[in-house]
């Protein structure tokens, strides 16, 4: 059984695609660029938002892009009190709580970002710790944010758990050798098995999850 569990923020503790994919649709349009469900799970999902505007955006200038980001997030603030956990998230928790298994955070969000999510949620303060791109040398897809994790938390890989709803974040918890439950909320169970997850669930009341964790 895990001794923690890492998890990802967006699309995989709450369905943020539906707040961040019509952001995008409605913010880069005015740039030529039409976000396609496809385009949006493969250049934006996952990812850091400052990266992947200069991916998409070469020719903005660091101001440009900064403001366009600035409204992205001002947008998502907008649309964050709309969603809520996914199902079984709670129940989930709760049971980890129970069994004394630490909880952490694993994110390319912002903290800002991440506030704004977890707080409607009811979460804030519930991961300890919480690692965001400004305090790792890397972002996902690279490992280092959940190696760092792991030298926080004093465990093995194979002493832990990562949730990841896209390939991109699913890659960096392989990387750091950890075993990975895919959250098919936003892409695939095949984009996740290719990315290399252990197991594929639509959501955290799935029971085949906890006979994955040894709980059942």
């Amino acid at each position: 059984m895990p001794k923690a569990l890492l998890f990802d923020l967006d699309g995989t503790l709450c369905n943020t695609d539906a707040v961040h994919f019509p952001n995008w649709i409605e913010i880069l349009r005015p740039h030529g660029i039409e976000v396609t469900r496809e385009l949006y799970e493969d250049k934006l999902s996952g990812r850091d938002d400052e990266e992947s505007v200069r991916e998409l955006l070469p020719d903005l200038s660091e101001e440009e892009t900064r403001e366009l980001l600035r409204i992205e997030e001002f947008r998502a603030r907008q649309r964050a009190s709309e969603i809520g956990p996914l199902p079984g998230l709670r129940a989930l928790l709760g049971e980890a709580y129970r069994r004394g298994v630490r909880l952490a955070l694993v994110t390319n969000s912002t903290q800002e970002d991440a506030a704004e999510v977890l707080q409607p949620l009811g979460l804030d303060g519930i991961f300890d710790p919480v690692f965001f791109p400004s305090q790792v040398e890397e972002s996902k897809p690279a490992g280092v944010p959940y190696d760092a994790a792991l030298d926080n938390l004093g465990i093995s890989p194979d002493e832990a758990v990562a949730f990841e709803d896209s390939p991109t974040g699913a890659k960096a918890a392989v990387e750091a050798n950890i075993p990975v439950v895919g959250i098919a909320s936003g892409h695939s169970p095949e984009e996740l098995i290719e990315a290399g997850v252990a197991i594929v669930v639509g959501d955290f009341a799935d029971p085949a999850l906890y006979e994955f964790l040894g709980w059942s």
